[in-house]
C-alpha cells in the first residue's frame, strides 16, 4: 500500500484556494486545475448537495478516472480572523 499525504485549502465557500503536490499526486490534478474549483467536484462528486465534507474513508475520482481510496481529516484552520474550512 502506498502512503501518498496530501493538503487541500477549501474556503468558507468550498472553493479550493490551496493545492499541494501529494494532492496532485493523489489526484493526476495539477494545482492550476484545482485551485478555484468546488472541493465537493473533485472530492465528493456524488454527494447530495449541501451535504458538508467529513473527516473518514472516501473514495476520490483520479483524473484519468480510476478510483482512489482514501482517509480524509478534515479541519478548520483559524488564521488571520478569517475561520477556514480544510481537508
Amino acid at each position: 500500500m502506498e502512503d501518498a499525504s496530501a493538503a487541500v485549502v477549501v474556503d468558507a465557500r468550498g472553493i479550493v484556494t490551496g493545492w499541494s503536490e501529494g494532492a496532485r499526486r493523489l489526484t493526476g490534478h495539477p494545482a492550476k486545475e484545482a485551485v478555484g474549483r468546488s472541493a465537493r467536484t473533485l472530492f465528493a462528486p456524488d454527494a447530495p448537495p449541501g451535504a458538508p465534507l467529513r473527516s473518514g474513508r472516501s473514495v476520490l475520482r483520479h483524473r484519468d478516472g480510476h478510483p482512489v481510496p482514501v482517509l480524509l481529516t478534515v479541519r478548520r484552520l483559524q488564521g488571520t480572523g478569517v475561520c477556514r474550512p480544510a481537508v
